[in-house]
């Protein structure tokens, strides 16, 4: 009786361990690490937002710890120090920015590609503003999303259509003053991004005056980017597959689902469902079709702006593709 009792107990002991290890290995067999995502708190997160929702990344048996951060600034920076192992769609010129000041710390595995029908960004005024199109901003305030990428972008379209005008006035703002600084007057027009872009038509009854800056100035638009730290990559390359695996099955449920992806995208950040069912969901490429064209194409764009002071090539910055 013991010696059965014995060896019952020795195989509850076998089965608990087997579950437990099984709970520790991703789809390849490899022992998961916690994964630690930095986002932006808007609708280029929203891959990020699905696959937690839907439990894609339970799918991978992936233990994502999720860090909303303020800045792209911020991301590539604590993507750089290895605080965070991914960073979901962040803009480009940080990413390259850190990559100038540390080689090969960081690869991108995703690009947004923006047109100007699907356009996350816009420049809109007051109702009752005379400001009717990009013409009439010669000379005025200007408020946007701080960090370069916009001042540079909405300057650069300006001086192309405009040479002979006077330079309009750009003013960073933090998201939480763009729609404020506007009602009062303390600005003239916004560049504004999703979701302060439908919050001020739907809300505020801003106009919109000229379509997105990004799609204007590229045409399919890679200026968001997703962005996996080198060295984790390198120690961690099945997490990484695992990971991507979920992403794009993010990808493939937000162009299927657009309804019920934009509910998602109302919870996630706490906005009017009415709101986030009014956006544009950025498209984003799946890991293994970046258009490495396009990007060089834009590339080559940032330098000439003096964005960035190396050229690099889009096939030695971004994951190697399948």
């Amino acid at each position: 009786m013991k010696q059965v009792t014995a060896l019952i107990l020795f195989g509850l002991i076998v089965l608990t361990a087997c579950k437990n290890m099984t709970k520790e290995q991703n789809s390849d067999g490899e022992k998961t690490k916690k994964v630690k995502v930095g986002y932006l708190s808007m609708v280029s997160s929203l891959t990020h937002f699905v696959a937690v929702e839907k439990g894609y990344y339970k799918e991978q048996n992936l233990k994502v710890e999720g860090n909303p951060i303020r800045t792209s600034n911020l991301i590539a920076q604590e993507l750089v120090s290895g605080h965070i192992d991914f960073g979901i769609e962040l803009a480009i010129t940080p990413v390259l920015k850190q990559l100038e000041r540390s080689p090969n710390s960081l690869k991108i595995f995703s690009t947004s590609n923006i047109t100007v029908e699907n356009g996350f960004d816009a420049l809109v005024v007051k109702d009752d503003s005379p400001i009717r199109d990009l013409e009439d901003l010669a000379g005025q305030k200007i408020g946007g999303f701080p960090g370069s990428t916009a001042k540079v972008s909405f300057l650069q379209i300006f001086a192309e259509k405009y040479p002979n005008l006077a330079t309009p006035q750009f003013i960073q703002l933090t998201p939480n003053l763009h729609i404020q600084s506007l009602l009062i007057g303390d600005i003239d027009a916004l560049f504004a991004y999703e979701p302060i872009l439908s919050t001020g038509i739907i809300e505020h009854n801003f106009r919109k005056i000229f379509p997105s800056i990004y799609a204007t100035q590229f045409n399919l638009s890679p200026i968001g980017v997703g962005v996996v730290n080198q060295k984790w990559l390198s120690e961690n390359p099945k997490t990484v597959k695992s990971f991507l695996r979920a992403i794009n099955k993010s990808l493939d449920f937000i162009d299927d689902n657009p309804i019920e992806a934009k509910k998602i995208l109302a919870k996630a950040t706490d906005i009017k469902e009415e709101i986030a069912q009014n956006m544009n969901t950025m498209p984003l490429s799946k890991s293994d079709e970046i258009n490495l064209t396009n990007l060089d194409g834009y590339l080559k764009l940032l330098k000439e702006l003096n964005e960035i002071t190396e050229l690099p090539k889009a096939s030695e910055i971004c994951i190697k593709q399948d």
